[in-house]
């Protein structure tokens, strides 16, 4: 292990100036955690786990004066952004230097339907701007009021929007980002359109992502609507048809059993007692059709609101995709989750899950856009696209045994699984490029400083030799 050298911190005061330099307290610890905490394995593996120093730099050119002084002293540095993610990817395991981009959140452009920000502007943001010029933003986590679009980049996969435009790597979402080397002399790389893929999903370990161009959808105007029942095979039926009805614009079809329902405090005047239900953003003018459709199917009606412009609370997307665990979790701490794609025999993984670990899971499904193929007027092309069922499953937790055995079924199954309970890039999603994404990280970062020990298949990591799943001590 390196110590960090007493003259780092003195020069990166110098550059940045003390305010921007966080040595300790509670502000170096919240800037050294995210929300690992929703998996017990990660909790009792990076609990504890915290940087040495903390920046904030406000410029580009600061940036790379930060990372020149970390790699001239050879010290791990980690970038962050709002730190909403769950796998303890911003977490340091080997101590060094947080880089928090709170401070390099500008929004340089909305123009033809493309947004150019730095990484650090918070996708809430950009989301309102983007609709004050007639856009929107085509894919967005649950989190995106607080969350940055550079960490959703580097951490995130879909979310809100998925269930038109597939997630934030599908067709071309991302039109470019700019990365930052880890070197002497730092160098900007900008991999446009399908090269970009080599840096998404990638923790930071392929260089500091600085800048981001991404395609937005055409503004529509949305109806938050919530439709429940006590038959789940009814309204699965439903929904399904729901999601995959190319009439009806949507940009959320999601759906809980029950008791999940109840974990949603705020909406408990809403919703039934021992009802399933199902969460709807759809197009304003086509509501009353979607809400005819469900009363013809029996389901009931227990939520209408519109969805204000610019948004503004109460929007019901705060308990779906990862906000369901967090609700769950504030209800029963015992409760952890997975992350699922289903095939398209999914009702009968969902009974074979059942009755293999009765009691153990409660299905939180949401849909998305597979496939997609695109246009030359820049949407999706139905005739290109698919609906996939995915998931985020809640989990009562017994033990990490216990865990590995659910995953293990659903491998058998036939349910893909992306692992929230390990912090290795490699082990947390599928990457069938990951080769690709590991000569960027070669070409960028070398010596190994970037967020070591989160590509577990990288050769170089000067703090821990062997890697292993036990994250290492310092």
């Amino acid at each position: 292990m390196i110590p960090l050298p007493d003259f780092l911190l003195v020069e990166l005061r110098a550059l940045l100036g003390a305010e921007h330099v966080i040595d300790g307290g509670d502000a170096l610890e919240g800037l050294s955690k995210d929300f690992f905490w929703y998996s017990p394995v990660l909790r009792r593996q990076l609990e504890g786990k915290r940087a040495d120093l903390a920046v904030r730099p406000g410029s580009i050119d600061e940036l790379r004066a930060v990372i020149r002084a970390c790699f001239r002293a050879g010290v791990p540095i980690v970038p962050r952004g709002a730190g909403t993610g769950n796998y303890g990817q911003c977490v340091p395991l080997y101590g060094g230097v947080v880089v928090d981009f709170a401070r390099l959140d500008r929004i340089h452009s909305v123009e033809g339907g493309v947004v150019r920000a730095e990484a650090g502007a918070r996708l809430g943001t950009i989301e309102a701007v983007a609709r004050a010029s007639g856009w929107e933003l085509r894919c967005i986590p649950s989190t995106w009021v607080k969350s940055t679009i550079g960490g959703f980049f580097c951490g995130g996969s879909g979310g809100i929007g998925s269930i038109t435009w597939g997630g934030i790597n599908a067709g071309d979402n991302v039109k470019s980002v700019t990365v930052m080397s880890c070197e002497e002399e730092p160098r900007l790389i900008r991999l446009e359109e399908r090269d970009s893929i080599r840096a998404l999903h990638t923790y930071g370990t392929t260089g500091f992502m600085v800048e981001v161009e991404m395609r937005l959808a055409p503004k529509a105007n949305y109806e938050q609507l919530i439709f429940s029942s006590r038959d789940w095979g009814r309204l699965l039926d439903w929904t399904d048809l729901a999601a995959r009805n190319d009439a009806w614009h949507k940009r959320l079809v999601t759906q809980f059993e029950w008791p999940i329902p109840s974990y949603f405090k705020p909406l408990a005047k809403h919703l039934k007692s021992d009802e399933h239900a199902s969460f709807l953003l759809v197009s304003r003018d086509q509501a009353d059709e979607v809400i005819a459709s469900a009363s013809a199917a029996g389901l009931n009606g227990v939520y209408r609101q519109p969805l204000s412009d610019p948004p503004r609370p109460p929007f019901i997307t705060d308990y779906t995709w990862n906000h369901t665990t967090l609700w769950a979790l504030k209800a029963d701490p015992s409760i952890t989750y997975l992350q699922s794609g289903f095939g398209t025999n999914f009702r009968d993984q969902f009974a074979e899950l059942h009755r293999r670990f009765p009691g153990e899971i409660l299905f939180h499904l949401e849909w998305m856009a597979g496939g997609i193929k695109f246009v030359a007027g820049g949407g999706p092309s139905s005739a290109g696209s698919h609906i996939v069922v995915a998931g985020i499953p809640l989990v009562f937790f017994k033990s990490e045994e216990r865990l590995a055995e659910i995953i293990l079924v659903c491998s058998e199954i036939g349910v893909g699984i992306a692992n929230p309970h390990t912090f290795f890039l490699e082990e947390g999603g599928r990457h069938p490029n990951i080769a690709e994404k590991r000569a960027l990280k070669a070409e960028v970062d070398r010596a190994g400083l970037l967020n070591p020990g989160k590509m577990k298949s990288f050769p170089v990591n000067p703090f821990e030799p062997a890697l292993s799943g036990d994250v290492p001590r310092r």
